[in-house]
């Protein structure tokens, strides 16, 4: 894989790399997105029972290489992203019925820190290696959605809502002395919208699931940036063998496809620094999962660890991303 055509942006949706030049600079929105990929793994197409009160939260770490970064001025070479995050959800079942199915609402509220470290130049001159910090809050998501179920199969359709409140500004650079700001923002400046599919087969006989969720995310324009980020499609897939003693193990896996091409002025000016003619992104990803299930008193809970590591990004970054999620029904 050639480092033009090597990951650009984060693989964590929330956060966003900048391109710098001599002047304050535009964020790279190019293959990014709101969405946190692998959210969606096992049982994913199951919706808890009717009056049931679903609470989670979860920490991932990236850790994300990538290319050569840059435009006239200052060049950053090699840059890291190392990045914590915090994923809180809570979510409902209604005791009510809508076309034969089971409504829900899930609240999704990220918070994150991180640092993104590269070596700078200016010209041909290496100034040593540049450091931005940063942590705040992503942007919160609202899904609502309907499930249904039939014998072994269980699916459910939704659609998020990704508000733009999360916390956001305009990345900057100086030569003199060397610095960087902002270049990690947890927030995108933009609303998007992502219908979803989820499905799951699961025969508790033999103990072995099959979940699938295809999604489409489409986003308004960043006015901050003039950046138009065009939809993308995401495939997420779980294989799971559960035992008798609460304990599933398995694979899973995502693909990330961007459909079309990103347009507005910041999108072009970008292109034409750094010397390409698409940012149309994907990456694909593999991993084990291991998930424990087991009662306090009457109250139901479930642990969930994953690793996954993507592999052939095109205009993101490639990330190694562990998650550990603890889940507790009412």
């Amino acid at each position: 894989m050639s480092r033009r055509s090597r990951a650009w942006t984060a693989a964590l949706s929330v956060a966003a790399v900048t391109c710098l030049g001599g002047v304050p600079a535009r964020a790279i929105e190019g293959g990014t997105g709101a969405y946190i990929l692998g959210s969606r793994d096992t049982l994913s197409g199951i919706a808890p029972p009717p009056g049931t009160t679903v609470i989670s939260n979860g920490v991932w770490h990236f850790d994300a290489r990538g290319p050569m970064i840059g435009s006239t001025g200052i060049r950053l070479a090699n840059p890291k992203a190392d990045i914590y995050l915090n994923k809180f959800d809570i979510a409902h079942v209604f005791k009510t019925q809508i076309f034969g199915g089971t409504p829900g609402i899930n609240l999704t509220i990220p918070y994150a820190s991180g640092t993104l470290t590269a070596d700078g130049r200016i010209g041909g001159r290496l100034v040593g290696e540049l450091e931005d910090r940063n942590y705040g809050f992503g942007d919160p998501v609202l899904t609502p959605g309907i499930g249904w179920h039939a014998g072994n199969f269980h699916w459910i359709t939704a659609v998020s809502i990704f508000l733009p409140w999360g916390k956001y500004e305009l990345a900057s650079a100086t030569p003199v002395p060397p610095a960087i700001d902002n270049f990690l923002n947890f927030g995108k400046n933009r609303a998007s919208f992502m219908p979803t599919f989820s499905f799951t087969w699961l025969d508790p006989k033999i103990g072995l699931e099959l979940s699938a969720a295809l999604s489409f995310e489409f986003s308004l324009r960043n006015h901050a940036t003039n950046w138009q980020t065009a939809p993308a499609a995401i495939l997420e897939l779980a294989a799971l063998r559960h035992w008798p003693n609460g304990f599933a193990f398995g694979v899973v896996g995502y693909a990330y496809q961007q459909i079309g091409e990103d347009s507005g002025l910041g999108a072009e000016r970008f292109k034409a620094a750094v010397g390409v003619s698409s940012l149309e992104a994907r990456v694909f990803s593999i991993g084990p999962i291991a998930t424990y299930s087991t009662k306090f008193g009457a109250t139901p809970v479930r642990f969930k660890l994953k690793y996954v590591n993507e592999f052939e990004a095109k205009h993101r970054f490639e990330s190694k991303v562990v998650t550990g999620v603890f889940t507790v029904s009412f």
